[in-house]
């Protein structure tokens, strides 16, 4: 299974709580969260450390109880909650970004269209500083030990 990320870009007049309620009424076998704006930058960076947390979903080794936070902590590169929480976590009225993830057939055009968000992440190639954010999330399995 080739694991797939779309992250919308949310109006600032949508709460982020109803945003993942509803995106999980409709797509309920994926990876959801709601992050702030400012911590994303890259779609194939987010859907980088979205495989991250997949795999340390199967293997046990998730750096918190569910996946959804064991993405928001790679995305913070902390393994506090409380810390990526505050420093990346969703704010009412402010600009944020809806990470879906999930299989292809889970992500289908059709399904995407429902949420009723057009814009996007931009997607390219990693940079050198998007790397390095993705090897910083992964190297957060090792702090934790």
């Amino acid at each position: 299974m080739r694991l797939v990320a779309r992250c919308f870009l949310l109006p600032n007049t949508v709460n982020p709580e109803e945003a993942k309620m509803r995106t999980r009424a409709i797509l309920p076998r994926v990876l959801v969260q709601v992050v702030v704006r400012r911590a994303v930058a890259n779609e194939r960076t987010v859907e980088m450390m979205a495989w991250q947390s997949r795999s340390a979903e199967s293997s046990g080794c998730l750096l918190a109880r569910t996946v959804e936070m064991d993405l928001l902590l790679r995305i913070a590169g902390t393994t506090q909650i409380s810390r990526a929480i505050r420093e990346c976590g969703a704010k009412s009225g402010g600009e944020n970004v809806l990470i879906v993830a999930g299989d292809s057939r889970s992500l289908d055009p059709p399904k995407l269209a429902r949420l009723g968000l057009k814009d996007r992440l931009p997607r390219s190639e990693l940079s050198d500083g998007d790397s390095a954010l993705v090897e910083r999330a992964a190297m957060l399995n090792a702090v934790r030990g």
